[in-house]
């Protein structure tokens, strides 16, 4: 029985670790959706201006497709929040507009009060007649009408002219609403054309075999160039606090999904030719979070030829893990991150194959099976 306790130990550790990473505000989900489309911004004029190739169209587009998402993204966010004031705002006139009914109804019942019977016996009624008791007691209640009524009166005006404040809010808010929706229907436009572009092009790739061929190339080169850059990665300031090396097979998958390519070479699914697959495919839909396996800290995160928006987390002990096709990315380089930490969202920046997120991992600079990494599940 004691030869389990370590084994069991790990798996209480392991489930300590899982943190809850609260869902950040609105007004930062903004912020982060417009830094990444200044970045995609100035990605997709790099890739303009590089050397192109085949892989560097499809990148293009790639880039372009990423953007128009995140710019999608950007303008649904805003569309929400004005919804959300429009419908503040409409609370507001209701509220008031109840108000408002009840001064109404107190105002007609004093004005008839007062004009009923003629105002010396209105008077007579407040005021008495019988006593000096009756007298100073009607005094101070006429008094105290008096000064009601006038309150009532001036709020009943003040209610008034914040109605039609709110009024004309409501107008610009509603106009601003529908300045998003038009901005979402054309965005959606730009996305439906970028995809039927992507879709003509890889086809042209595939019944060419000399461009097929360049693309397979410039595959097996970007696979050669990601190692190379994982080697030359400096790991030597990263602080391990776990060895994740002893977490093997336990460790949670990085987005949900099932998974679409395993480990090894595979028949690519556009060019149904043999390439290089270091790592595994997820099938995840776009948007999905894209989580970190272990913590570590972030030593990389942009774009990669092949790859389209990367992160790499260095674990420590000589490993790293690496997830690309993000449509966003959340993290910076120097970033220290925990288990179960958000990184991004799915994409399909670099895919050939829509929304999926590739995940490999590497132990000492070469890559390893993630299945025998990862839950069994």
């Amino acid at each position: 029985m004691a030869l389990l306790r370590p084994a069991f130990g790990v798996v209480l550790l392991l489930g300590a670790g899982v943190a809850a990473y609260p869902q950040p505000s609105r007004e930062a989900r903004l912020q982060a959706l417009r830094s990444e489309i200044a970045r995609l911004s100035q990605e997709l004029e790099r890739l303009e201006h590089q050397e192109g190739g085949v892989l560097g169209e499809l990148e293009g587009l790639s880039a372009e497709l990423s953007l128009g998402q995140t710019r999608l993204r950007e303008v649904s966010l805003r569309a929400e929040a004005v919804g959300e004031r429009i419908a503040g705002h409409q609370r507001t006139l209701e509220d008031l507009g109840r108000s408002q009914q009840e001064r109404q109804r107190y105002l007609a019942f004093r004005l008839r009060e007062m004009y009923k019977g003629g105002s010396k016996q209105s008077l007579r009624r407040w005021l008495g007649e019988q006593n000096r008791e009756d007298y100073w007691g009607g005094l101070r209640y006429a008094a105290f009408l008096s000064t009601r009524d006038n309150t009532v009166l001036a709020r009943y005006h003040e209610d008034e002219k914040r109605m039609a404040g709110e009024r004309k809010v409501l107008v610009k808010e509603r106009e601003t609403l529908a300045a998003t929706r038009r901005e979402t229907e054309a965005t959606n436009h730009r996305l439906d054309a970028g995809r039927r572009r992507q879709r003509r092009l890889l086809d042209e790739i595939r019944n060419d075999t000399a461009r097929r061929e360049g693309a397979l190339d410039e595959l097996r080169s970007a696979s050669d160039g990601l190692a190379a850059l994982i080697d030359g990665l400096d790991s030597s300031s990263t602080e391990a606090s776990l060895d994740m090396t002893k977490f093997q097979g336990l460790l949670d998958w990085p987005a949900e999904g099932e998974l679409r390519s395993g480990f090894g070479d595979v028949i690519h699914p556009r060019f149904k030719t043999k390439v290089p697959h270091p790592g595994i495919d997820i099938r995840a839909a776009s948007g999905n979070p894209i989580h970190s396996v272990f913590d570590g800290e972030v030593v990389f995160s942009g774009w990669i030829r092949g790859y389209g928006l990367t992160t790499i987390v260095d674990h420590g002990h000589g490993l790293h893990s690496v997830y690309a096709h993000a449509a966003m990315t959340w993290v910076e380089p120097g970033e220290r991150v925990r288990r179960g930490q958000r990184l991004g969202i799915v994409g399909e920046t670099g895919s050939f194959s829509g929304p999926s997120l590739y995940f490999e991992l590497r132990l000492n600079g070469r890559a390893v099976d993630p299945e025998d990494w990862l839950r069994r599940r």
